[in-house]
């Protein structure tokens, strides 16, 4: 008989801590599944079977350790991407690779695998594998191959033709199932710890997986729940003191926590963009310097401050500029003229809370052209709806609740004619009904809920119904929950 490794009895004791009224939440919630509570915290996934192109990708590596060369790993300058960077480095290296990172800055540079960052750093022979990024990178990758590297592409984003000529494709798009849900970060993960099983269980890994689940607001569900449950387990005396302070910074990681909570704390110090930390974090994720680690953490706390009294009055600004047309037709889209690098997601983010409703900001890059941040909380697949306008754009991609887009022209009256067409005729429900898992006679206990923590996308806090009013649990820094009478969804 096999034995049970830590985690899977540590999962068995969690399934078995659930009240009745939380199990009724799992029924609620997976009304199709023969065993609810498998669904909500599975057993590990089979990363092999339902990413595609792992194969392939333990073959470059392979055959890359033979010939020599480098691979150049090409990021994504958010959470999501600098956690991929992290993974790649800390696998790869220690496998003996010599590998160059590659971390583009988006408020200077259009979004995909540009040649000009490439030029005298990808040489031939050489492996380009990219992170959170690539899957719609046609020109960059077609560049690539013709300079005599090869190429894999490990990314999460939506597909759409035409699909760059890579070698390999790690896309879990390509396969859909649980492994779609995957953050890019999540994505390597699997892929490098499938071909290398050493690192499977790695404490570093696993926090840095976490970091970027958490902070690019892909679902809680399945793979990443299980990613999410590993996480919760890990040994802090094994990571680097940059590590170790990120957790520290983490509310109730071993108890009930929500995605919000971290990406208050944590995401939004670090930031993105102009005087962030984001383009530190590689170091400081690597660092055992732990006094310059709490001097680089108030740093960006302090950063972070004045972003937040930037961000008020940006908001301030972005509300007085709401088009109303386009919230006639159920979305929010504003344009300004001057939104601070990296601010454009957090912007929309904000309205996006504010209004429950999809929003799309717009703003001016430093060479005139025109860009877009977007977000969802509703039926509104961001990414789907601006990659079915991939003829206007340079560049147009994301995921379902976060994309972005760049255009080939600078002219605002005619981009937002565009959109505000277009959303006449994309078929969506962009206002979201708030969610109710149970009906009660009587309001229970909240406490009898947290066991199914965290929450976050796709695993929303539980909300119950009594008489008319509708309750939803809230939880606070130190794990304590609460019931706010609402109609928020609490993503």
């Amino acid at each position: 008989m096999a034995r049970l490794g830590t985690f899977d009895c540590e999962r068995i004791m969690k399934r078995t801590r659930l009240s009745p009224l939380a199990r009724e939440v799992l029924k609620a919630r997976f009304p199709d599944a023969e065993d609810p509570v498998s669904r909500w915290l599975p057993t590990k996934p089979d990363w092999g079977k339902l990413l595609p192109d792992l194969d392939i990708l333990e073959k470059e590596l392979k055959a890359l350790k033979k010939r020599g060369g480098k691979i150049v790993l090409y990021g994504h300058d958010d959470m999501d991407g600098v956690t991929g960077i992290f993974i790649g480095l800390r696998v790869l290296r220690n496998e003996g690779f010599h590998v160059v990172p590659i971390v583009p800055r988006r408020d200077i540079e259009t979004y995909g695998i540009r040649p000009g960052r490439l030029k005298g750093v990808l040489l031939p022979g050489d492996l380009l594998l990219t992170v959170d990024y690539g899957c719609s990178a046609v020109e960059g990758v077609t560049w690539a191959r013709e300079h005599g590297a090869r190429i894999v592409i490990t990314d999460h984003h939506t597909l759409n033709e035409p699909l760059p000529p890579a070698h390999g494709m790690v896309d879990p798009q390509v396969t859909g199932g649980a492994a779609a849900d995957l953050a890019g970060c999540g994505v390597l993960y699997a892929a490098l710890s499938y071909i290398y099983p050493r690192w499977d269980n790695d404490a570093q890994l696993l926090a840095a997986v976490a970091l970027g689940t958490v902070s690019d607001r892909v679902p809680f569900t399945e793979w990443n729940r299980y990613l999410l449950h590993c996480f919760s387990l890990i040994d802090t005396s094994k990571l680097t003191e940059g590590l170790k302070l990120l957790l520290e910074k983490w509310p109730c990681r071993k108890r009930a926590w929500t995605g919000a909570m971290i990406r208050q704390q944590i995401t939004s110090t670090i930031g993105k963009g102009d005087s962030s930390g984001i383009s530190s974090m590689i170091d400081f994720m690597f660092s055992y310097d732990k006094a310059w680690c709490l001097d680089l953490w108030e740093t960006m706390r302090k950063n972070s401050e004045e972003r937040g009294h930037l961000l008020s009055e940006v908001v301030t600004n972005a509300i007085k500029h709401k088009d109303s047309e386009a919230d006639a037709l159920g979305m929010i889209l504003v344009y300004l003229e001057d939104v601070p690098a990296g601010m454009g997601g957090t912007l929309a983010s904000r309205l996006c809370k504010i209004y429950r409703r999809g929003t799309i900001i717009v703003t001016r890059r430093e060479d005139g052209k025109l860009m877009g941040d977007t977000r969802s909380i509703g039926d509104w697949n961001m990414a789907g709806f601006l990659v079915s306008m991939r003829d206007i754009f340079s560049s147009a991609g994301g995921h379902y609740r976060a994309a972005g887009f760049a255009y080939e022209g600078t002219s605002w009256p005619e981009l937002r004619e565009h959109l505000i067409t277009h959303m006449t005729e994309y078929p969506t429900n962009p206002v979201p009904e708030p969610h109710v898992d149970l009906v009660l006679d009587t309001l229970p206990d909240p406490g009898q809920f947290t066991s199914l923590a965290p929450f976050g996308p796709g695993f929303l806090p539980v909300a119950v119904k009594v008489g008319s009013m509708r309750y939803l649990l809230h939880l606070n820094n130190k794990g304590q929950a609460t019931w706010c009478i609402t109609e928020d969804s609490g993503e």
